[in-house]
């Protein structure tokens, strides 16, 4: 139901002038805007960053505002492998808010096989009240809430208000006018346990970290390098070695759209080890690819599990979906960047035995998928499982070099390198005629030709089949730059520059 009630609720909300100046004091979550959250207490280097956004606005027939939260995989228990569909997030399934008294009630969904209450948690929150009064916060269980405090931002980098909610279990809520919920419990759980969650990071609007801008911020001329280790299962030993190198080619950005084009070449090398295949090294022929990616939506056909968030899921084949992962900091290229900020994504696949539970999987399919919103270099790991990696482990952009270049070597040749590998032009310059010596016999089909600078051409030949070395006749043509072509079937042009003196 993600967006779909979000013209809808906004319009309804709209016609309550009174409503909409109070909410503007004191929102709690707001449409179009990614929340984030890490463990209490933790540092800004927390391994864990859950995401949420609203996913609905609409109106109740009572008048009440209504904020609803992104549907999730939700943990089952203190398992970290087994999950099933929730409709709570990490604070709960929606906000509701009263116009007339201007109290929010943040309410859970009953849940029991997911650990929650069997009857829903409704609390509420009184962030106007007078400092020090006490109100009935939750029927069941049954709790009183008291505003402690409400103070300026203690950060000072902003005016704002944050508004301290102590429960009677001893509970904390704290609240803040401008960027809303800043501390909550886990799946609203109103047990009196150390399970709060913070405010990681201010609310981003619009996508936030998933926007394609920020994550694909690549021009033409940069470079990727994917390293790919392929091993023998249970075993120390290396049975592939892959390289592959991807060169932005061009960047188009639209009012609705990110396109980017690039060129990838790849070399594999298969070791002599039993079961590995044929040894030797392969180097595949240079093909082309495109991303193309909503700026409004962030959802891609190249990849299509963005831009998913903390535990939010797509449907894919087979009863399997795709699920956003925490946001986690890590290092792809720690030797000269350090750590990062990741957004990883990965297959669940949905048990057999256990219907409505959802696991990763132990096969080869079960590829995790990296991006990291720090770097903007868009795909960092491109799948990983117990045997296989392919992960970032050098690039080139605007100019600076990190990683392992030298790996790369030799992959997408420039035209000029290409050329002078397959033949050598000499004397350049020259008088009446030079001579191209090929380091390879002619192929059938072969044609020879002359340029001028301007790409006109003065003549053309064709070459017979298994010649060495080719005539390229200059007495004619006046003193100049001149473009000699070697035209052979199914390939490239190949160009080579030849001043006549």
């Amino acid at each position: 139901m993600r967006h779909a009630y979000w013209m809808i609720g906004l319009a309804l909300l709209a016609t309550e002038p009174r409503a909409q100046a109070q909410m503007t004091a004191w929102r709690l979550f707001r449409p179009s805007t990614v929340y984030s959250y890490s463990p209490l207490n933790s540092t800004g280097s927390t391994s864990q960053v859950h995401t949420l956004r609203v996913d609905s606005v609409y109106a109740t027939a009572a008048g009440d505002s209504v904020y609803a939260f992104n549907r999730l995989l939700r943990p089952l228990g203190n398992t970290t492998y087994r999950y099933a569909k929730s409709r709570n997030n990490l604070l709960g399934a929606r906000l509701r808010w009263h116009p007339g008294s201007s109290d929010y009630y943040l309410e859970a969904n009953a849940e029991p096989a997911l650990g929650s209450p069997a009857t829903p948690v409704v609390l509420l929150l009184r962030p106007r009240a007078a400092v020090g009064s006490t109100w009935v916060a939750s029927a069941q269980p049954a709790l009183t809430a008291t505003l402690r405090s409400r103070t300026p931002d203690p950060t000072g980098t902003s005016a704002d208000s944050l508004a301290t909610i102590v429960l009677s279990n001893g509970q904390q809520m704290v609240l803040s006018r401008r960027y809303g919920l800043r501390q909550g419990p886990q799946w609203l759980t109103l047990d009196g346990s150390n399970n709060a969650w913070q405010q990681w990071a201010p609310p981003q609007t619009g996508l936030g970290d998933y926007d394609a801008r920020t994550l694909f911020a690549l021009s033409a001329g940069d470079e990727l390098g994917y390293e790919s280790t392929i091993y023998v299962f249970s075993s120390p030993f290396i049975c592939s070695q892959s390289y592959q190198l991807r060169r932005i080619t061009g960047r188009q950005l639209t009012a609705d759209s990110l396109v980017i084009t690039y060129r990838e070449q790849s070399q594999t090398t298969t070791s002599s080890f039993p079961g590995c295949g044929t040894p030797g090294t392969v180097v595949n022929p240079v093909s082309a690819g495109r991303w193309a990616i909503s700026l409004r939506t962030g959802q891609s056909r190249q990849f299509a599990y963005l831009p998913l968030l903390a535990g939010e899921y797509k449907t894919l084949v087979n009863k399997s979906v795709f699920m956003g992962r925490s946001t986690a900091q890590k290092g792809p290229l720690a030797s000269c960047l350090g750590s990062t900020r990741t957004l990883s994504f990965i297959p669940m696949y949905e048990s057999g035995s256990q219907t409505g539970q959802y696991n990763t999987g132990i096969d080869n399919a079960a590829y995790v998928y990296e991006f990291s919103a720090s770097l903007g270099l868009g795909p960092t790991v491109l799948g990983s499982s117990p045997n296989y990696s392919n992960s970032l482990t050098y690039y080139k952009r605007n100019g600076v070099v990190c990683g392992q270049p030298g790996n790369y070597a030799g992959l997408l040749p420039t035209r000029a390198v290409q050329a002078a590998t397959v033949a050598t032009l000499t004397p350049n310059p020259a008088a009446d005629a030079a001579t191209l010596a090929l380091a390879a016999p002619s192929q059938p089909g072969t044609v020879l030709a002359l340029t001028d600078a301007l790409g006109r051409t003065l003549w053309r030949t064709p070459v017979a089949a298994n010649q060495l070395r080719l005539a390229v006749p200059l007495a004619s043509q006046p003193a100049g730059l001149y473009l000699v072509q070697l035209l052979v079937p199914a390939a490239s042009p190949l160009t080579w520059k030849l001043v006549k003196e």
